[in-house]
């Protein structure tokens, strides 16, 4: 996958006990074996109505909307989760619910009313991909710097030049680990 705009950033990190390419690999064969997969995030900056949106939006741009992995700031700085609660079940919209993709691997975190999942339909490793922070703005309002953070560590962006913002990221290159393409409904809830 060419390096393109993207519309989400996530900070990736290790997760119950699984190493990040441990997590890269089994979710590319979720994709190969079931044409999708899951991916659990905790982040109140990315729920699954606000990525429903952003998906949304640049998809009638037509664009693919792309979620960069990116790496945390200093090594350590991704919390591990240590949950491993399995889900079962995806809603769009908290109302209807089914289960799970059969073939795909366990779908995996702290299983809370607010856990939720972007959905990939693609997901490539990248090798020597840098993305610069200020040069993204919040999806949600242009005029504010990306602020990723603990509970906030998904976040969705738009291309905007925010080097001059006075509340911008003190660490604005970030390596990016991988790519991944959102297919709708780009979100859902687990569990």
């Amino acid at each position: 996958m060419e390096t393109q705009e993207y519309s989400v950033l996530s900070v990736m990190g290790p997760h119950a006990g699984e190493d990040s390419d441990a997590i890269f690999a089994r979710k590319i064969a979720d994709i190969r074996k079931a044409g999708r997969t899951f991916w659990v995030i905790r982040s109140h900056k990315a729920k699954p109505d606000m990525i429903q949106t952003i998906g949304s939006t640049v998809r009638a741009r037509s664009g693919a909307p792309l979620c960069a992995f990116v790496a945390p700031s200093s090594p350590g700085g991704a919390i591990p989760t240590k949950t491993s609660c399995a889900a079962t079940e995806y809603s769009i919209d908290r109302s209807e619910w089914q289960a799970l993709p059969s073939g795909i691997t366990p779908v995996t975190g702290q299983m809370t009313r607010s856990t939720c999942a972007l959905v990939f339909d693609h997901l490539c490793l990248c090798e020597s991909s840098v993305v610069d922070l200020w040069q993204y703005a919040d999806f949600f309002n242009a005029q504010q710097s990306v602020r990723i953070r603990q509970g906030a560590s998904t976040v969705g962006v738009v291309r905007g030049d925010t080097s001059e913002h006075s509340d911008r990221m003190k660490s604005r290159l970030r390596r990016v680990m991988a790519v991944g393409r959102l297919v709708e409904p780009f979100a859902v809830w687990l569990r």
